[in-house]
């Protein structure tokens, strides 16, 4: 008899929440309660617990079920090395001119 998994991703079994969900979660709640709490930033800790649950939102496109998955699929499409190849066709023309 063989145990099959579905997938190698770490499940805590709440709606498909990860060990990574958390570990990203818990430093943005911590930072909210120390802004909120400790300063007078009241409004840009709010914008910032907002953002961040933006970030936590479960989507479906494809694989990546949450938001800051795809954010961060976005800038590095956005921002990958890009390869120009720049041909110069007057001088074949000009060649081929010359040749008749």
């Amino acid at each position: 008899m063989y145990i099959t998994v579905k997938t190698i991703k770490r499940s805590l079994g709440f709606k498909g929440i990860e060990i990574l969900d958390i570990a990203i979660s818990f430093p943005i709640i911590v930072l909210f309660i120390l802004l909120f709490c400790l300063t007078s930033l009241k409004i840009p800790s709010l914008t910032f617990l907002m953002l961040g649950a933006f970030c936590l939102l479960p989507i479906n496109i494809s694989k990546k079920n949450r938001m800051y998955k795809i954010i961060g699929l976005i800038f590095s499409f956005i921002f990958r090395t890009k390869y120009f190849v720049y041909i110069n066709d007057k001088e074949e023309y000009i060649n081929e001119e010359n040749k008749s």
